[in-house]
């Protein structure tokens, strides 16, 4: 059975507002990243509204992205998840300190870097 990937003009005006991101470019994705994201608006209403706050940030971020971008985002995503327990645990703690720096510095680190998160 296919589950059908409806252009955007089909798609019920509430899944659009959950969706209003990646309205612009939702006819050029792959069935499957349309598969998804319908995933996400059906459970999107059940999401309390930190969680729904927090969704919508990372899909404008997400739509922000160049395909380049988006392929390095997956790969690290990919790399993170096939990562041990210890190891994870070790990047999230790298992550938190991050966090807590001063904008300044995380600007410093963001330009020695490359700007990975602009």
């Amino acid at each position: 059975m296919t589950i059908l990937t409806p252009d955007w003009a089909d798609l019920p005006t509430d899944t659009q507002q959950v969706l209003a991101p990646l309205g612009p470019e939702w006819n050029q994705l792959e069935p499957t990243s349309r598969r998804k994201w319908l995933q996400l608006a059906e459970r999107y209403p059940k999401m309390g509204k930190a969680e729904q706050s927090r969704v919508q940030r990372r899909m404008r971020d997400w739509a922000k992205l160049t395909p380049e971008q988006r392929r390095t985002a997956r790969e690290k995503y990919r790399n993170v998840r096939q990562a041990s327990p210890e190891q994870r645990e070790a990047l999230k703690k790298m992550w938190s300190e991050y966090e807590a720096l001063p904008e300044e510095q995380k600007d410093r680190y963001k330009k020695a870097t490359g700007g990975a998160r602009q």
